[in-house]
């Protein structure tokens, strides 16, 4: 196929040649209309001259299933079409690079990447994945190059279709190539007539965890096919061999997630997530095993086990000085300013999540939200959130945590996206509920908003 810099596809002009894969190019563009670079994944659609019409029909019906996929951890589509024997969907562009440009200076600099905060990134691949398998998409080619940096701590999924798209392209499977990367592809993508789910999915991130992990890949070989075979049929290397010290949480992560039998691995990429999450967490605290939970109850107040008595409200920690050294963002308390982490919400005292706060209110300054716990154990307890996700549950793991029998694990997740905050509920026993109604998908929150979790009453306000 010709080359397309310097040209237009449909209304973007194309800049340069960004990245190239098989017989997928991508391209940085510009969109004159809105003033705004954006980035162009282009695939041939003729065979020999000719159309490839079925490929075509093929490609206009999953670019428009992937359009849709709506997460903040998704690469947002923009538009797609078909110009110059090239289709092409067109994607925000990042400009942060990449997991796998992370992960090349570390090796460079004969470093390993900072473990907490690799978990909590690779978290956010997770949920973009659960987003897309409830979507009906399996990614199928899930690595460190298509996890984009938004910033340092927001990560982007990219991809999402291409692999199948390919498989469905006559000039790309006559070239023999093979669906997928075979450093990251799961034993059934190397097996003939196996059934390729959610699961394989959550192998491939398994193995990029592997990676982020120890430094290196799971299974090395001379040859592709080796490496698939290897898949197949070598046991994983334990990662605390690589890696000293590793905490047990982290290596238990990656073994299940890369078992050879899917029905043994994560069955749900949330189930993933959620304990990435809280394997951060313990990393940040210095916590070595799980912290021990109690049982839900019915009551309005959560029971203290050892006298059975309601348990009494939970205290505020001195309050900081807004602004000072050591106060905390998130929670207002005040910490020794040496500190790293708050000692009362965990937060992460160097501020570095304010990054993402770019969206700014009319008064110029970020717009961020306030929740405000109003009854339970956590009464009068306050929290400032960032322009990205927030998890709130009962354990270890989540950013807001409320320690309340009523209030499940992991209950539900606000996150914002093009300029809105939205929470849905994360499979909580006892519902998410916003004025009153419960939350069966995402939907978008308003100042003064009354949500409720379990048996908590919060109050949701905007902040600018």
């Amino acid at each position: 196929m010709t080359d397309v810099v310097g040209q237009s596809l449909g209304q973007y002009r194309v800049i340069q040649l960004i990245g190239q894969g098989g017989m997928a190019r991508v391209y940085k563009g510009y969109q004159s209309s809105l003033a705004r670079y954006v980035a162009i994944k282009a695939i041939p659609v003729q065979v020999d001259n000719t159309r490839d019409n079925e490929f075509a029909q093929r490609f206009t019906t999953e670019a428009r299933v992937i359009a849709r996929l709506t997460h903040p951890n998704i690469v947002p589509v923009h538009d797609y079409g078909e110009d110059k024997g090239w289709a092409f969907i067109v994607m925000e562009y990042i400009s942060g690079g990449t997991l796998r440009d992370r992960l090349a200076r570390a090796e460079a600099q004969h470093t390993r990447l900072d473990l907490a905060a690799t978990l909590e990134l690779l978290a956010q691949a997770a949920l973009a994945l659960e987003c897309a398998h409830d979507n009906g998409i399996i990614h199928r080619d899930v690595k460190p190059a298509n996890m984009l940096l938004r910033t340092e701590d927001h990560l982007l999924l990219s991809d999402f279709g291409i692999a199948a798209l390919l498989e469905a392209n006559r000039a790309f499977t006559r070239t023999g190539a093979n669906i997928g990367t075979p450093q990251y592809m799961a034993p059934e993508q190397g097996t003939a007539n196996a059934v390729i789910d959610a699961r394989t999915d959550i192998y491939a991130l398994g193995v990029v965890t592997f990676q982020c992990v120890t430094g290196q890949l799971p299974f090395p070989a001379d040859t592709p096919m080796a490496i698939v075979m290897r898949h197949i049929k070598d046991p994983v290397p334990r990662p605390s061999a690589l890696v000293p010290g590793l905490p047990v949480r982290v290596e238990q992560i990656i073994l299940r997630a890369m078992e050879k039998n899917p029905k043994n691995r994560f069955q749900h990429a949330r189930e993933m997530a959620d304990q990435l999450k809280e394997a951060a967490y313990e990393v940040r605290r210095g916590i070595r095993r799980p912290q021990q939970t109690v049982k839900h109850q019915s009551q309005a107040q959560p029971i203290n086990q050892a006298n059975g008595h309601a348990a009494p409200i939970i205290p505020l920690a001195p309050r900081g000085i807004p602004g000072q050294p050591g106060t905390c963002l998130r929670c207002g308390a005040a910490n020794n300013p040496h500190n790293r982490f708050c000692t009362s919400c965990a937060y992460d005292l160097s501020n570095v999540r304010a990054q993402v706060d770019r969206y700014k209110a009319p008064s110029g300054h970020p717009l961020r939200c306030r929740i405000i716990i109003r009854n339970g154990p956590m009464t009068n307890h306050s929290f400032v959130l960032h322009q990205d996700i927030t998890t709130i549950g009962r354990t270890a793991g989540n950013d807001v945590v409320i320690q309340d029998a009523t209030v499940s694990r992991h209950h539900a997740r606000l996150f914002f996206h093009n300029g809105q905050w939205f929470i849905e509920d994360a499979g909580s026993a006892n519902g998410t509920f916003v004025n009153g109604n419960r939350v069966q998908r995402p939907i978008p929150l308003q100042n003064g908003d009354e949500l409720r979790l379990g048996d908590d009453i919060i109050r949701f306000e905007l902040l600018g």
